[in-house]
């Protein structure tokens, strides 16, 4: 590639190649970050250029509208010249598909964490109507925590667009829907089919509908449309029976025979142990249906050429990437670092030559005491402009709320998970300070806006509940009933209420109050751009009642996150210092 630069971005080098595009590490040097610029070769014939590049916008316009720690994040769309492209983050790691080729066998439990994270993507992604329509293990890229983003939108559908709708199939053949196959209209239980053939080749290794040593893609699609997919328990019988059941009801050929919704896929996959333990003994009654014979379909038919040939040109391309790459990588780095030596060598060899020869033939001048003074004096520093400067704090604080995002959203899925226990008292009307309290149903949700022709994540929510462990009891008066109840009903706690002594005429005098599940906590961050400061605004966390702070962006940046993370744990009471008290 002949560019050094695209818009802002300094090229520094090439990550891979494809026969309609490229894709080059990057850096941006307004806040100083590397990034992955994903180009569209300027060279594509005229007759598919336009349709690639509705394809290739389709992208930026979708993934950019999510912003969720399993989908990879879209920062930038721009065009110079004629080269269309993309900046997203930069991904560390492998794709799915590599480490499946790589590993014997994903384990059980890694397999169904990586389909559960993927369905965590993709239901966030159908909260916003946008369906993926590609997925597999190609598009999928695991780093080296484990965690998996979902990468590539390029034919995500929107349910308002006017592209890609009714009678076009699109996809990869092997993990396409019913629906993709037969050009009918698609929703998010398509995505659920296509995640259930990724969960089925992770457990099995081979894609439900792949037959050995068979290329013809009229077949594979034909199998997909008409005949059931083979039981993963019957390729092996050792696959977990609760994760072979998880399957099935994925790849149901009836959209509403599946998962309505990935949230519901995704619970399913984390419980799955939970499952087979609850089941064990127990005789399945989830009924397969049998498998038919295959069935030609004429809208299979005038999809195949195609499908066919782009199927097979990008597994080769894939493959040749994936084996040289890195080798490429390392010579091409080698070479350069011996060339730019060289070439400073020979600079300064040339510059000591001309002022030798300038020194010896030229008469010493005649020096000003005032121009000596002036020279060795320093320059004062040139100013920056203001739409720069302001463009570039617009930009660090939105990747700060976006890094923060990321940190809460992982932080409080695990607290929904392992529900730890405080490591500090919760006061609470009419108990005191309870000494044990336990975290529990975390959730996370953030939402941006556009700021300066820039999409910068704007607000942040958390919420979760604070609950007594073992269940706080406490005996009331009649006369206090009334007001322990409201109090109880706005925290949103979960209790229950026996009379404890009545009067002679039946009345209640007193009551013991029961609480198992205690208040719902809550956090808001939102970032104003305008004064370059976030507010952090908590209700019930720690302490009854509202309160807040507002922090400069220049202070936002680096651990501030993961300290309100630690006073939500109770494990330092540093974020307590900068909140005013409650009201």
């Amino acid at each position: 590639m002949e560019h050094k630069t695209l818009g802002r971005y300094l090229i520094l080098g090439e990550l891979g190649r494809g026969a309609m595009g490229a894709v080059f590490r990057a850096k941006d040097p307004l806040i100083e970050r590397e990034v992955a610029i994903k180009t569209l070769l300027p060279t594509l014939p005229d007759e598919v250029m336009a349709e690639v590049r509705e394809r290739f916008l389709r992208e930026a316009r979708s993934a950019g509208r999510l912003n969720h720690p399993n989908i990879v994040t879209i920062f930038d769309v721009g065009q110079q010249g004629d080269t269309a492209y993309i900046a997203m983050e930069l991904l560390e790691g492998r794709s799915l598909q590599q480490m499946m080729r790589e590993t014997e066998r994903l384990s059980f439990d890694a397999a169904a964490e990586l389909a559960a994270q993927l369905a965590d993507g993709l239901d966030h992604a159908h909260r916003f109507a946008i369906v993926h329509r590609d997925v597999k293990p190609a598009n999928v890229m695991v780093g080296p925590s484990g965690r998996a983003k979902l990468t590539d939108f390029g034919v995500a559908h929107v349910a308002s667009s006017t592209v890609t709708q009714t009678g076009a199939a699109v996809g990869s053949p092997r993990y396409m829907s019913p629906e993709q196959v037969l050009g009918q209209p698609v929703d998010a239980r398509s995505d659920v089919f296509s995640l259930g053939s990724v969960l089925y080749e992770m457990l099995t290794r081979r894609a439900p509908f792949d037959r050995a040593g068979e290329s013809n893609v009229f077949l594979l699609m034909n199998r997909i449309a008409g005949e059931a997919h083979v039981p993963a328990r019957e390729i092996d019988p050792g696959i977990p029976a609760a994760l072979d059941r998880i399957a099935n009801k994925a790849l149901a050929k009836k959209p509403e025979d599946r998962y309505q919704r990935a949230m519901e896929m995704a619970s399913d996959l984390r419980n799955w142990r939970n499952a087979a333990r609850g089941e064990a003994g127990e005789r399945s009654t989830m009924v397969v249906p049998p498998r038919q014979k295959p069935q030609a379909s004429p809208a299979v038919a005038d999809i195949l050429g195609d499908l066919d040939a782009f199927s097979k040109q990008f597994d080769l391309e894939a493959q040749e990437i994936a084996r040289k790459t890195e080798e490429e990588k390392q010579k091409k780095q080698e070479a350069e670092r011996r060339a730019a030596a060289h070439a400073a060598a020979a600079a300064e060899t040339a510059k000591r030559q001309r002022e030798a020869q300038a020194a010896s033939a030229a008469p010493a001048p005649r020096r000003s005491g005032a121009l000596d003074m002036l020279r060795s004096r320093p320059s004062a520093a040139p100013k920056e402009d203001p739409a720069v400067t302001r463009k570039k704090a617009v930009l660090a604080l939105n990747q700060a709320m976006r890094e923060a995002d990321k940190f809460l959203a992982e932080f409080m899925h695990e607290v929904s998970q392992r529900q730890p226990e405080c490591a500090q008292s919760y006061p609470f009307m009419h108990f005191g300070a309870l000494p044990n309290v336990v975290l529990s149903e975390g959730m996370a949700d953030s939402r941006p806006r556009r700021v300066d022709d820039i999409d910068c994540l704007s607000y942040i929510v958390m919420r979760f509940r604070v609950s007594p462990m073992p269940p706080a009891k406490q005996l009331l008066n009649r006369d206090d009933f009334a007001a322990f109840e409201t109090y109880l009903k706005n925290l949103g706690a979960v209790y229950e209420l026996a009379p404890a002594a009545k009067n002679d005429f039946g009345q209640v005098t007193k009551a013991v109050f029961t609480v198992t599940g205690g208040p719902k906590c809550e956090i808001t961050i939102n970032a104003d751009y305008a004064a370059l400061n976030v507010t952090f605004e908590l209700n019930n966390v720690r302490k009854p009642g509202r309160r807040k702070c507002v922090v400069p962006a220049a202070e936002f940046f680096g651990d501030l996150a993961d300290e309100l993370a630690r006073y939500m744990l109770g494990a330092d009471e540093e974020f307590e210092k900068r909140l005013a008290p409650a009201k």
